[in-house]
């Protein structure tokens, strides 16, 4: 017995390297073959994935919650922001300007200033968005008071229902004597249990509105070689350019006034008789030749149509692109946000 144990350890102790050894040469030769730099091996075929790992550098950059794309927004304290919008009569969709953090002269427009009030997280840590107690409920919310739109906040607070105006808390204008200012950063009382030193005496900083530079800065000039599509209509661009536009708005206006023409979210596919191809373009995708990676000059582009109409080619066409800027049938705000709403279609 003693025997067989010491040559069953001598046959372990003797075998094992041989059958190591053994098992490198397959598995070197079963992946490389027979040569010294697997010049030889057997590789398995390669599945290609459908989908492209990167975005194609030619295309415009999406932007992240703000139609403008790539420029850069401002870095302004709530206090300055909310300063400037009701300073400058709070306005609904016309800009106002502020000077930011850099001391930058920029422009924002009250979707800009909303989030202060109906984001969470926002003034500290856990805090809940003002719209959490002052909402449309009128006679449930606190101090019967609605932040969550701009109506609600004209309509001030202690309401006695939602069809009637209560007290205004912007001072008529003046920042100095407004509800808002006076409960937020003097008595520092809302938002409501906040902890003592957890919010900034001139409340949390945000990106909001763009440098007056950025949203005038645009270019006109149409590269060498490559033909733009232009109305027949002469003019120029309008005031639109120069003002920050919102999709959001935006998108019910092409609803109400281009959608019969262009089709739902601008698809195209609507008929226009006496015209060169018997329909209207679509906007989605538009006419290559007028994007740009560059917003202001895409704006632009759209915004000589919008200003000034077209009437497309040929003999006698239906319908007509209407001179919606020159006309005054829309606001130069309500342009600029159809041409967010257009630009965001085509990203």
């Amino acid at each position: 017995m003693k025997r067989d144990f010491k040559a069953i350890m001598l046959y372990l102790i003797f075998g094992l390297p041989f059958f190591l050894l053994l098992f490198i040469v397959v598995l070197y030769v079963g992946n490389c073959g027979f040569s010294t730099d697997c010049s030889q091996a057997s590789l398995p075929q390669i599945i290609h994935t459908p989908i492209p790992t990167m975005i194609p550098a030619t295309l415009p950059a999406v932007g992240m919650g703000n139609a403008e794309g790539s420029q850069s927004q401002c870095t302004v304290p709530a206090r300055t922001l909310l300063s400037a919008w009701v300073s400058s009569g709070y306005p609904e969709t016309d800009p106002f300007q502020f000077q930011d953090a850099s001391s930058n002269t920029c422009q924002a427009i009250f979707s800009d200033v909303k989030p202060l009030f109906t984001e969470a997280n926002l003034w500290y840590k856990g805090a809940l968005s003002c719209t959490s107690c002052h909402n449309s409920d009128i006679a449930a919310a606190s101090a019967n008071m609605d932040l969550s739109s701009y109506a609600g906040i004209l309509a001030g607070g202690k309401r006695s229902s939602p069809e009637v105006k209560g007290e205004d808390i912007l001072g008529g204008g003046v920042w100095d004597q407004s509800k808002l200012n006076d409960m937020l950063f003097i008595k520092q009382m809302m938002p409501f249990g906040r902890p003592p030193g957890a919010v900034a005496p001139d409340g949390p900083t945000i990106q909001a509105g763009l440098p007056v530079t950025n949203v005038n800065s645009f270019s006109t000039e149409v590269p060498a070689g490559i033909e733009i599509a232009r109305p027949s209509n002469p003019g120029g661009s309008g005031e639109a350019v120069k003002l920050i536009g919102d999709p959001k708005p935006g998108e019910q206006i092409f609803v109400d006034n281009c959608q019969k023409c262009h089709g739902a979210e601008g698809k195209g596919g609507v008929l226009n008789p006496g015209s060169d191809d018997g329909t209207v373009p679509a906007l989605n995708p538009i006419d290559s030749t007028l994007i740009s990676p560059d917003y202001k000059t895409f704006a632009y582009n759209l915004d000589l149509f919008l200003q000034n109409g077209s009437i497309p080619p040929g003999e006698s066409a239906v319908d007509m692109m209407p001179a919606w800027g020159a006309q005054k049938v829309l606001t130069q705000q309500q342009i600029a946000d159809v041409i967010a709403y257009i630009i965001s279609l085509n990203q």
